[in-house]
């Protein structure tokens, strides 16, 4: 199916991820996973970004969860998050018209210039700008956010252990939430009457997700 552009509407949301160029791993040890979800959240203000440390560890995302460090208002809504070796998916509430298009340049252009310079290379990080498709029934955003959160059963080493993979929100949503207002859960478990159930319901749509990756459009 070819690729078409569209607007970003507020109070919409959106699936959002993109891959890198060529299969080539994005987040090669542990500091890169740390290093992008500081971008995820640092990157939703209409504040200048802060200055990231270089140590690579969550004490920025923890000072902007607690309130020492201000962002202004927000972007967007994160609402389930799942980073991938080669690629990474998002679920995002579009705030005010646009907003996700500057968010997604912030995050991936700077996560890209720390990707080029920590490992010595020029040229393109992600083989294109972003996929975005628009969750326009709920049935749908339900079955895309077990998607998203199920992504991480494709690793061997964690199939059967999504629940504990600290690279996704799924554990946000069936413990505590580590990223406090940060990243907006209730959106989703709002409709269920406690954590259990909810995860009941992620457990029943493993068989039979039929998410269609193709059906996307390239912003």
């Amino acid at each position: 199916m070819a690729s078409r552009k569209h607007s970003f509407v507020a109070g919409n949301l959106y699936h959002i991820y993109a891959h890198s160029i060529g299969d080539m791993a994005l987040f090669r040890a542990e500091d890169a996973y740390k290093r992008f979800l500081n971008v995820l959240f640092a990157a939703n203000g209409k504040a200048e970004m802060p200055r990231f440390d270089r140590s690579n560890d969550l004490n920025l995302v923890w000072d902007i969860r607690d309130g020492k460090i201000k962002l202004g208002k927000p972007l967007i809504k994160i609402v389930c998050f799942c980073l991938m070796p080669t690629h990474f998916h998002l679920i995002l509430e579009e705030l005010d018209d646009g907003n996700i298009s500057r968010y997604m340049h912030r995050v991936m252009v700077s996560f890209s210039k720390y990707y080029n310079l920590k490992y010595e290379r020029r040229g393109h990080v992600f083989e294109s700008k972003f996929h975005s498709k628009l969750l326009d029934d709920n049935d749908y955003l339900l079955r895309a956010q077990s998607y998203v959160h199920l992504n991480p059963q494709n690793i061997k080493s964690w199939r059967g252990k999504e629940y504990k993979y600290p690279w996704s929100s799924l554990q946000d949503y069936s413990d505590n939430n580590r990223w406090g207002r940060l990243l907006q859960n209730d959106i989703i478990l709002s409709q269920f009457k406690n954590k259990r159930e909810y995860q009941k319901f992620v457990e029943e749509t493993k068989p039979g997700i039929d998410f269609d990756l193709n059906q996307v459009w390239d912003i």
